[in-house]
């Protein structure tokens, strides 16, 4: 058996040289911004809601957009830019007289909606749209589209909707 040994000898390091020129500027990369409006419905514990009516949201949870306002009165957002716009919503159910499937929708001025279903009368709503508002001035509502009253759970938040502005 054999070993190889080397043995390595180092030099000092010279000086340092003179720092070159700076290379040209990048282009600005674009700029993202995450804006939206976020809103719970909390003072419901137990109550009901007919079909037809909107989803009344007692608290703005955060508002980051100059774009989207709420009026707690109507349930309506007003949405003042044209754009993409994604919404995101769930509602805590607790029952119906009358059909087997609960139904939620999201409203776009009244119409073209976009159903979120469940067959279980008793628990949570879920649902997803991306929107294009081509109307300034439009609105989104959450609206009971079941055919019959609901009810909702006796939970700490009954319903929350958020919607995101997409560029």
């Amino acid at each position: 058996m054999s070993i190889n040994i080397h043995k390595y000898s180092r030099e000092p390091t010279g000086p340092t040289g003179a720092t070159g020129d700076t290379g040209p500027a990048g282009a600005t990369g674009p700029a993202v911004l995450l804006g939206g409006i976020q809103a719970q419905l909390v003072g419901s514990s137990g109550g009901t809601i007919v079909n037809g009516e909107n989803v009344i949201f007692d608290t703005v949870i955060n508002n980051q957009s100059a774009a989207i306002s709420y009026n707690t009165g109507t349930g309506e957002f007003t949405v003042t830019a044209l754009g993409n716009y994604y919404v995101s919503w769930w509602v805590a159910t607790d029952g119906t007289a009358g059909p087997a499937t609960v139904n939620f929708a999201i409203n776009l001025n009244g119409g073209g909606s976009v159903t979120g279903s469940s067959p279980l009368v008793t628990g949570q709503v879920v649902g997803s749209a991306l929107i294009t508002v081509s109307t300034v001035s439009s609105t989104i509502t959450l609206v009971n589209n079941t055919t019959d009253t609901v009810g909702f759970a006796t939970t700490l938040i009954q319903a929350n909707i958020v919607i995101t502005e997409v560029s």
